[in-house]
């Protein structure tokens, strides 16, 4: 494989599993400078035909389900809908349809701190408890506004948790509560001195400007962006209340397409990812962003410069200087073929049920939104790998470079252990994953393949890889719940109650284990009482 690929597919899976952990809005907006392609390249003669044959072959292959918009001299060349808004009632998307931005919420965010840095309300060197005095005091007054705009705290990210995606990010909060819970972590590391992104630091953000305002975060985003610029489609979004046109949230997972997991906005993601849109709204957010309307000229090119003086973590992707500057990342684009470069201004989401990827061409004054009312479960990339090569290919047709189809994402590690394990057994499947697979950070890396084995009434192989996730992540309480749930019901009761006491010695008083654990003990005749 080419050593520039073999690079491509390690930044896309670290990204995806960054992604993937928070089910959440972890927004890591990871654009791939060289694109895994097929077939021959492409003259972009017809740039219109040639839009439409990259979204409608995305399109057709079930990763891409959204809504797409391509401008190019300050024009908009290409602009259409793919997929259902809602597949229950077969809804089609239609470019009216709104979509959940995610973490492409932060540069709203990053234009309203830099609006009243610009006013004179706040500096890039206060400290968060210049505004925030309950903050914690120790990391509290280290922690600057240009920290948290660059992703430079070091605070720790709450959606990386594998807890939030199944129990906080479900919850109502406080905003204070929320910050002191779950935004106020022993520090990754010193401020400064690495970026590491960390939604936290932009719901602090979000704090300190209606701290700064006296006004709701929602109530500064309609009177500093939306409502100047008409932007009638685009607002802080609210589950609980009625949105016309709203696009459904689905999880396109390796066996079906799914309702996506319901997620709570507000106080997080908040101003990390609360935000919906459409792609004309983005459009015209676009074209603002090149005037002096929102924000002085000076003020802008902070936004757009990126911080190099650090490093990023791995996870990152461990370049040796981070390209984020306020709410968007600065990279070029390089051809694989020409070799031609193109700077780009980027910023990506992931939230439940949706995916979003936007960018900026300075140089051609174009603009590409792509808006999908599709996610991956957690351990997955095809959507999202699918938005990036989209993304890629696009930009090539915009700068006049050949273009090519994208490949379709590859078969998924759980597509290929499950029919390992029903075509070869279990034990195959396991000698595959150890040799060739890949492990997920949070464990339970056969917990999907061994799920759909249970829809499937295997439930002896559907064990065994419970049993050895257990075995490699053994401090992993949710594995032990799976797999005391399956032993239930294939009724050995003394294994599930064995597995549900190990489990209690890692967590006691976990409520879901002493739950399942009366259950257990009622299922026990008298005439055979657990010893």
């Amino acid at each position: 494989m080419h050593r520039s690929v073999q690079r491509l597919l390690k930044t896309l899976v670290l990204v995806a599993g960054i992604i993937s952990l928070s089910g959440g809005p972890r927004l890591v907006s990871a654009i791939p400078e060289e694109p895994i392609t097929s077939g021959p390249a492409r003259s972009t003669k017809d740039k219109q035909k040639a839009l439409h044959e990259i979204c409608d072959a995305m399109a057709r292959n079930s990763f891409f389900s959204g809504a797409v918009l391509v401008a190019a001299n300050s024009q908009v060349i290409y602009r259409k809908a793919f997929g259902l808004a809602n597949r229950e009632w077969e809804i089609p998307n239609s470019i009216e349809t709104k979509f959940r931005l995610a973490s492409v919420s932060k540069q709203f965010c990053s234009m309203i701190i830099m609006q009243l840095i610009q006013d004179g309300e706040l500096n890039l060197n206060d400290s968060i408890t210049n505004h925030l005095p309950s903050y914690r005091q120790d990391n509290g007054e280290r922690i600057t506004i240009h920290h948290l705009l660059a992703h430079q705290s070091g605070i720790p990210d709450f959606t990386s948790s594998f807890d939030y995606r199944n129990t906080t990010a479900r919850l109502l909060f406080e905003k204070d509560e929320f910050i002191k819970r779950f935004c106020s972590g022993d520090l990754t590391h010193n401020p400064g001195e690495l970026y590491s992104y960390s939604n936290a630091g932009y719901v602090i953000l979000g704090r300190i400007i209606e701290k700064v305002t006296k006004r709701s975060y929602e109530q500064n985003l309609r009177d500093r962006i939306t409502q100047p610029l008409g932007m009638t489609n685009t607002g802080y979004d609210d589950p609980h209340k009625l949105l016309s046109k709203r696009a459904s949230g689905y999880t396109h997972g390796p066996f079906r397409v799914q309702n996506a997991p319901y997620i709570e906005m507000n106080p997080a993601p908040g101003a990390a990812g609360a935000i919906y849109s459409t792609v004309d709204d983005l459009f015209a957010w676009d074209r603002a962003l090149t005037t002096n309307k929102l924000l002085k000229e000076n003020f802008r090119d902070l936004m757009f410069t990126p911080n190099t003086s650090v490093p990023e973590t791995q996870a990152a992707g461990g370049r040796q200087h981070s390209n984020y500057g306020y709410g968007w990342r600065i990279y070029n684009v390089m051809h694989p073929t020409t070799q031609e470069k193109t700077r780009v201004m980027n910023h990506g989401g992931a939230i439940s049920g949706f995916r979003a990827l936007v960018t900026r061409i300075p140089s051609r004054n174009a603009f590409v939104a792509l808006l999908c009312n599709q996610g991956d479960p957690p351990g997955s990339n095809g959507v999202w790998l699918t938005l990036n090569r989209m993304n890629t290919e696009i930009i090539h047709v915009v700068t006049e470079q050949p273009y090519k189809i994208p490949q379709n994402p590859p078969r998924s590690q759980d597509q290929r252990l499950y029919q390992l394990v029903c075509s070869k057994g279990v034990d195959t499947a396991i000698s595959w994953f150890e040799e060739k697979g890949k492990k997920n950070p949070w464990g339970g890396s056969f917990a999907t393949a061994a799920s759909e084995l249970l829809r499937s009434g295997k439930l002896e192989e559907a064990i065994r890889l419970y049993e050895y996730d257990v075995l490699q992540t053994p401090k992993k309480v949710w594995l032990y719940r799976k797999l005391a749930n399956t032993y239930i019901q294939i009724g050995q009761l003394e294994k599930a109650a064995n597995i549900v006491d190990q489990a209690l010695a890692i967590r006691p008083g976990d409520e879901r284990l002493i739950d399942l654990q009366n259950e257990i003990r009622c299922s026990f005749s008298p005439q055979r009482p657990r010893p």
